[in-house]
């Protein structure tokens, strides 16, 4: 829920960092594409991903808010797109 800033997987609530719930916020609301690293970074972080000598942060970030997300008994719905950034995709 954006409003409450929470995010509920079975009625029960997913505890994530700042940083992570505007990522998957990002991705839902991005649903069906793919998403670079660096449209990542820009999106989250502004100005300030341009002093990152690598995007390797993002990768811990995603893996993060999927090992939360797939504990509380989601699916995985962050796919990585071979060579291009990641997709969210609800499987039906």
């Amino acid at each position: 829920m954006t409003d409450e800033k929470t995010v509920l997987v079975n009625d029960k609530p997913v505890s994530l960092t700042k940083k992570e719930y505007e990522l998957l916020i990002y991705f839902i609301t991005n649903q069906g594409k793919v998403l670079t690293k660096e449209a990542i970074a820009d999106n989250l972080w502004g100005d300030n991903a341009d002093m990152a000598n690598s995007l390797d942060f993002i990768y811990s970030h995603i893996k993060n808010v999927r090992k939360k997300i797939t504990d509380a008994g989601a699916d995985d719905y962050i796919k990585a797109v071979y060579g291009m950034g990641y997709k969210f995709t609800q499987q039906d």
